[in-house]
């Protein structure tokens, strides 16, 4: 079935963040690493250098209005 499919070959994992500010530990067990953080900066996605996870910013996350 295709539960038998490894995860690796799903593609990287992309997570939403409504905040500019996401950290990545990897997951539990062995699939994790040191927890690092990152700044979503203009292209509203930053990609983990330790996993394949990209954390795309939310739409209409971080707008700040002053009306």
């Amino acid at each position: 079935g295709s539960m038998s499919v490894p995860a690796c070959q799903a593609g990287p994992a992309t997570i939403e963040s409504p905040t500019r500010e996401v950290f990545c530990d990897g997951g539990p067990g062995a699939l994790g690493h040191p927890r690092v953080y990152y700044v979503i900066g203009e292209q509203n996605f930053v990609e983990c250098g330790y996993c394949d996870r990209r954390f795309v910013l939310k739409a209409g996350a971080g707008k700040t209005s002053h009306h």
